[in-house]
């Protein structure tokens, strides 16, 4: 479904589309689950990424279900009249800066990729920013 039928409450905005997370990953888009675009309040986290890793539930059942493996990608909603603001400053750096995240995190040692990692980009007044879990 394209974010455009994806409904939001008044006021409220996706800041990227599908297509520019595509177009911003590259060849990295493969390596990520279908882009799940969260509805909710508005924060200033913008974008999220996360690192599940693969894990049997043999090993002391805390596993994860085969289909949770992976590397998840989450857009958050923005204010409408932040939208545009919001949007050039993610294709300028928030999408690139992921693209480097993803592609990190899948040639990261072992020992980063066998625990869950997690990331964000917020965005306010002083632009936007990544926190979090950065792939060795």
């Amino acid at each position: 479904m394209s974010s455009r039928n994806r409904r939001l409450r008044s006021g409220q905005s996706w800041p990227v589309t599908l297509t520019d997370l595509i177009e911003g990953l590259g060849e990295g888009y493969a390596s990520v689950k279908p882009p799940c675009f969260d509805e909710g309040p508005v924060s200033d986290v913008v974008l999220a990424v996360w690192w599940v890793p693969s894990r049997s539930f043999n090993l002391g059942g805390e596993g994860y279900h085969p289909s949770a493996v992976g590397i998840h990608v989450h857009v958050h909603p923005v204010c409408s009249a932040d939208r545009v603001a919001v949007r050039s400053s993610l294709r300028s750096q928030g999408l690139q800066e992921l693209r480097d995240w993803v592609m990190r995190a899948q040639r990261a040692p072992q020992t980063w990729r066998s625990e869950t990692h997690s990331g964000c980009w917020r965005y306010d007044e002083n632009g936007m920013r990544f926190e979090g879990d950065q792939p060795v």
